[in-house]
Formats: structure tokens, C-alpha cells, sequence
């Protein structure tokens, strides 16, 4: 029988955000680690950055919303233990359930292996996202307008670097199109990063949140579906980051 074609490069890339939440087995990432160094160096790279932007994002989840177990919680639990196993399960059960939540919600970040998102219309109680970022006290709103209509809306917290961008009044890509934002060092030299493409449009009820470094600006571009691994055209819109 004949072997398999290789798979894309945007598959492989696909696959670091599953390395990155730890989501795949000993023998698959054996598999991907082959490939890995197989690949183009570009690729190389790209899957390397996309797994510590990954790694970024969750810390800054759980330093959002690390929160210990509720007391009642922790009472019913040793409650229900026989005396012998309780002396030495509350430190470690506190210590374990503290990153639960912010480790699962960082999970749910991943939207169709290829968008960091978070869903506030979606979202169970308890869950960290664009609404925490809402609440943080040094957030601010940062607007642009959109070549074509409309206009971007990014809600920021320089505190937690986590942006939560929404359209409003901008239309569809065209037909076999797809938006992608991007994340533009400041600086000729540095190279755009991709933080993901936008599979349905942004809005205020399911935004869009990314990570982001200081002074990066936020650019959306129209890129071929999947995405592209730099910008091909000019950003229909830019939002500086603080």
C-alpha cells in the first residue's frame, strides 16, 4: 500500500496548539517532533512561537483568576474521606484545584485549532475571559476604522496583555476570503506573528482575545482560507497597542 502524502505545513502548525495545552499523547508528539525537524525552517519557528504564545496566554489566564476552592467545597470532600486519609489532603487539594479553573479555561482558548477566543456569551460562571478583562481597572477602549465600513473595537488591559477585539458594522471577507489578525512588532525588522484566523466575525457578545507584547499593534488583514503565515495584503485595519 501505498504511504500517505505528507500533510500541509498549516496542518503541522495546526497541531501546536494541541502540544502547547500538553492535549496530545507520548507517541503523537514522537510523530510531530519527526516532522518538526523535517520542516521548513520557517515552519519550525512558527510552530515554536505559536506554543509559547499558547504558554503566555495561560499564565496570564491563571494569574487572572487562580482562586482557591470554595470552603464548603473542601469541607463536604474531607467530610466524606475517612479519618486516616484527611491529615494530608488539604494543602496538596488546595494547591491542585487552584489551577483547575485558569488551566481549563486556557483549554477553551482554543476554537477550531486555529483561533485563541474567548466566548463570553458562552461561557459557564467562574470561566476567565473578555469580561474579567472588562473589569480590570487600568482597561481601555482603543477604536479604528475599517477600509471598506465599519470599525474595530479593541478592549485592553496593559496590566494582563490581553486584548479583546469586536467589529461593529464591518461586512463579511469575500467569498473564499478570510479575515486574520495579526500582532506588528514596532520596528521595521521584526517579523508579523499571527494571532489567529477569525473563523465567524468578532463581535461583542463572542470577541476575539489575544495576548500581545507592548507596543505591538493589532492588524487585520484578507488572507486565503486557513490563514497565511505572513500578511499578503495591505490591513483593512491597525489599532496600536499600549
Amino acid at each position: 500500500m501505498a504511504d500517505n502524502p505528507p500533510r500541509s505545513d498549516a496542518e503541522l502548525l495546526d497541531l501546536a496548539y494541541p502540544c502547547a495545552l500538553d492535549a496530545v499523547g507520548d507517541i503523537e508528539r514522537r510523530h510531530i517532533e519527526e516532522r518538526l525537524a523535517k520542516a521548513d525552517p520557517a515552519v519550525r519557528q512558527a510552530f515554536s512561537d505559536t506554543v509559547q504564545r499558547m504558554h503566555e496566554v495561560m499564565a496570564r489566564v491563571a494569574a487572572l483568576d487562580a482562586q482557591a476552592p470554595p470552603p464548603e467545597l473542601e469541607a463536604r470532600i474531607l467530610a466524606a474521606l475517612p479519618d486516616d486519609g484527611r491529615a494530608e489532603l488539604p494543602s496538596a487539594w488546595q494547591r491542585r484545584m487552584r489551577w483547575v479553573v485558569p488551566v481549563a479555561a486556557a483549554a477553551c482558548l482554543v476554537i477550531g485549532g486555529s483561533v485563541i477566543a474567548d466566548r463570553i456569551g458562552d461561557a459557564p460562571p467562574g470561566v476567565p475571559g473578555a469580561e474579567q478583562v472588562h473589569r480590570q481597572p487600568d482597561a481601555r477602549t482603543l477604536t479604528k476604522p475599517v477600509t471598506g465600513g465599519g470599525t474595530v473595537v479593541v478592549e485592553v488591559s496593559p496590566q494582563q496583555r490581553l486584548a479583546v477585539l469586536a467589529f461593529d458594522g464591518v461586512a463579511k471577507p469575500p467569498s473564499g476570503r478570510v479575515y486574520q489578525v495579526w500582532l506588528l512588532p514596532p520596528g521595521a525588522e521584526p517579523k508579523p506573528r499571527s494571532a489567529g484566523v477569525l473563523d465567524e466575525l468578532p463581535s461583542a457578545t463572542k470577541p476575539f482575545v489575544t495576548a500581545f507584547d507592548s507596543g505591538e499593534t493589532l492588524a487585520v488583514t484578507v488572507e486565503p482560507p486557513g490563514g497565511s503565515q505572513a500578511p499578503t495584503t495591505p490591513p483593512i485595519a491597525g489599532v496600536p497597542l499600549p
